[in-house]
């Protein structure tokens, strides 16, 4: 717990003792605990499962398809259940993404010339998702009373500003806020394990976030389009 409440109030100093001690197993067993309660919780429920049904279908119809009578009925009397874990920005909390992240921050210190090792990176990465498990305290009881999966703590959702359906409006919903304290813990350990200044890897890190944002709203914009 010290090392949990540690990366969300003084993440530079929680960092540096990772990179000294490095200690991952306690910490991810708490965020996989919180993840699978969170899902458990939501999708036991009536609500959950419709709502499971509702994502699926918006995301077809947002991407230009169309879902028949048949087809929605087969939907709800076998809702698809892996629709939760790539919804709401929870994709970034699987284990294969955390490894995948954690190899790539290894990779990256080491081209930096630092001789980081798999287990300083994987602590890293790690204590970096802890915000985003605290996203998902939030965003459960949300999910249910707006009857909805659709992340409700991205910038669209947060800053209604927008008309729905444009272009910014699909950027906006595509940046979740506790993604981007994420990328932003994840470039503060890169900086602690390498020595280096933080915007050295804020930049591109944001820059990749973004840019991937971009993509994603273009190319519904597209297909959605026509």
């Amino acid at each position: 717990m010290r090392r949990i409440a540690g990366v969300l109030i003084h993440p530079r100093d929680t960092l540096v003792e990772l990179v000294k001690r490095p200690a991952w197993v306690d910490t991810w067993f708490a965020i996989l605990i919180v993840w699978a309660l969170c899902g458990a919780a939501l999708l036991s429920t009536e609500v959950g499962q419709q709502a499971l049904v509702d994502e699926r279908v918006r995301v077809i119809e947002t991407i230009g398809g169309a879902v028949s009578d048949n087809a929605y009925a087969a939907l709800q009397s076998k809702p698809p259940w892996w629709v939760y874990l790539t919804s709401g920005g929870r994709l970034l909390l699987t284990p294969e993404l955390t490894l995948l992240t954690a190899l790539a921050i290894a990779g990256v210190a080491r081209l930096d010339g630092t001789r980081a090792s798999f287990r300083q990176a994987l602590a890293i990465t790690v204590h970096a998702s802890v915000p985003l498990a605290v996203g998902q305290l939030i965003a459960t009881p949300l999910h249910y009373v707006r009857e909805s999966l659709t992340s409700p703590l991205n910038l669209a959702a947060i800053l209604p500003l927008m008309e729905e359906g444009t272009w910014p409006a699909r950027l906006f919903g595509t940046i979740d806020l506790f993604a981007l304290w994420w990328g932003a813990l994840l470039a503060l350990g890169l900086a602690v394990l390498t020595g280096r200044r933080v915007e050295r890897y804020a930049g591109p890190l944001f820059a990749i976030y973004f840019g991937f944002a971009a993509v994603v709203a273009s190319v519904i914009a597209v297909i959605g389009g026509a």
